[in-house]
């Protein structure tokens, strides 16, 4: 009898030990959810010139809200802007601020799930955008006053004198790419990274340069996801085959 309770003690043990092994054999697996996200930003611009980098420099601000429809694709519609600057070193340096509002729709390409695959954990992602818009720009009177400055000088290029000053308000097409960081601190909460070129065509600055237009913009920011990343399931380890052992039990023939 203690010898049966010794072997049913042994096979309830045995059987817990596999039951163990084969949870911890089941594997966790994340699967992408579609969703809205909204993301604000704000940094600096650098208006591409011929004058000193830090009297080319302005505040530059954007909003957006966007859709990732997989881990690698997604699209953004924003409107970023703020002021662009000009300038024109002669005589003297001869400066401008203008101010604009570009909204515009990017293809946005998630670089770190394309190539090293979907892990809603990883802390940076590294993101490239391709995209463009309309620039509206207004408020180019600074750039009126030095044109009408440079008009008075002796300058041997005056007559040059900001060919494509504009006024009133101005309606452009832009086109954009760039590269952006986000350090995620939760499945819902990213804080960002992000430059991007831009270019326009070359009467945006008022000079004329027989070539295109561009500004820089470097911006921070935090991007919310509206609703759940990702789901989780768990895949279970594959259940041993049983296998079946026949007795065979031999009966004595009597002789």
């Amino acid at each position: 009898m203690k010898l049966n309770k010794i072997l049913l003690s042994a096979m309830m043990l045995l059987g817990a030990v596999t039951s163990s092994a084969q949870e911890s054999d089941a594997k966790v697996a994340y699967d992408f959810n579609p969703h809205w996200y909204i993301q604000g930003q704000i940094g600096g611009q650098y208006t591409l010139g011929e004058v000193k980098f830090s009297d080319l420099l302005s505040p530059n601000a954007q909003l957006s809200v966007g859709y990732n429809f997989n881990p690698t694709f997604g699209l953004r519609f924003g409107a970023n802007g703020w002021q662009s600057r000009g300038g024109w070193e002669l005589n003297k340096t001869y400066k401008w601020k203008y101010n604009y509002v570009a909204p515009a729709l990017d293809l946005m390409f998630n670089l770190s799930n394309a190539f090293a695959g979907y892990n809603p954990h990883r802390v940076f992602n590294v993101l490239a955008f391709v995209g463009g818009g309309a620039n509206v720009a207004w408020g180019n009177d600074e750039a009126a006053t030095a044109s009408a400055a440079i008009g008075q000088t002796e300058f041997p290029y005056s007559h040059q004198n900001l060919a494509y000053l504009w006024d009133g308000t101005k309606v452009r097409a832009f086109g954009r790419a760039g590269l952006g960081l986000d350090f995620q601190v939760s499945p819902r909460i990213a804080l960002g990274l992000e430059f991007s070129a831009n270019v326009l065509n070359d009467r945006y600055n008022s000079k004329r340069a027989h070539n295109a237009d561009w500004y820089f913009n470097g911006l921070a920011g935090i991007k919310i996801a509206l609703g759940k990343t990702y789901s989780e399931r768990v895949i279970e380890a594959p259940q041993p085959v049983e296998r079946i052992v026949e007795r065979v039990v031999e009966k004595a023939v009597p002789t």
